[in-house]
C-alpha cells in the first residue's frame, strides 16, 4: 500500500504458475496530496490524525467508487496520474456535493482506499478461507485504513511482511536485489498463467555507459 495499493498471490504450495499481481486502486496517493496541500511541511496523515476526526461523507464515498477502473478485470494497472486531487474535485463537482471539510474529506479518502483494497482481494479469494494477508509499505502504518481493512475481512489473518523475514519498508529494495541476483545467474522463469501470466524471461537488465 504505497501511492497506489496492490496485491500479489503466492500459493503455499510454491507453485509459480499460480502467481498473480494486480493493482487494486488508491492506496495513499490522494490522502498525501491533501495533506500537503492543506497543511504545509506535512507530507502524509501521521497515524491518521486527521482523517479520526472526521466523519465518513457517504455521498463522496459513493461517488469515488463510481469510475469503471474498479469494474475493469485483472489484472490491471493504475496511477496519481487518475487518482489524484483532480479526480477528487471532478467528483466533488459532478455530483454536486458541495463543499466538505478536510477532515471528513479524508476520514472518506481513507475508507475509499480501504474499501477498494478489499474488494479487489474479495474478488479473487471469496471461494476461499485459508489465506494470509501480509501488508507492507506507507499504508501498513495508518492506523484506521489497516482497521477498516481488518473490519472488512472479518477472520481473515493480516500481518507484515516482517512475518516473512523481509523489512515492509524496505520491500522495492529486496526485490531490486533478487532482479540482479536473477539477471546474473537466473534463467527464465514462469510466473502466472493465461492472462495473468508474467512473460518467462530472465528478469533485470544490465545497461553499460555509451
Amino acid at each position: 500500500m504505497g501511492g497506489i495499493a496492490n496485491f500479489t498471490f503466492l500459493s503455499g504450495d510454491m507453485d509459480t504458475s499460480k502467481v498473480f499481481s494486480t493493482d487494486t486502486g488508491p492506496g495513499n496517493t490522494i490522502m498525501d496530496s491533501l495533506v500537503q496541500k492543506h497543511f504545509p511541511g506535512k507530507y502524509f496523515d501521521e497515524n491518521a490524525a486527521i482523517a479520526k476526526t472526521g466523519t465518513i461523507n457517504e455521498k463522496l464515498l459513493a461517488g469515488l467508487l463510481d469510475h469503471p477502473f474498479f469494474e475493469q478485470p485483472f489484472p490491471k494497472t493504475t496511477g496519481p496520474e487518475l487518482f489524484s486531487l483532480a479526480y477528487l474535485d471532478a467528483v466533488l463537482n459532478k455530483h454536486d456535493i458541495g463543499e466538505v471539510s478536510v477532515p471528513d474529506t479524508m476520514a472518506t479518502l481513507n475508507r475509499f482506499s480501504a474499501l477498494t483494497i478489499v474488494e479487489a482481494i474479495k474478488k479473487v479469494f471469496k471461494e476461499k478461507e485459508d489465506f494470509v494477508l501480509y501488508a507492507s509499505g506507507g499504508g501498513m502504518h495508518n492506523p484506521l485504513l489497516m482497521q477498516h481493512i481488518k473490519n472488512e475481512l472479518h477472520g481473515i489473518e493480516i500481518q507484515t511482511t516482517d512475518a516473512l523475514q523481509i523489512n515492509p519498508d524496505a520491500k522495492e529494495a529486496v526485490l531490486f536485489a533478487v532482479l540482479a541476483n536473477e539477471c546474473l545467474s537466473g534463467g527464465r522463469t514462469g510466473l502466472g498463467k493465461q492472462g495473468t501470466a508474467i512473460p518467462s524471461v530472465s528478469m533485470g537488465k544490465i545497461s553499460f555507459p555509451d
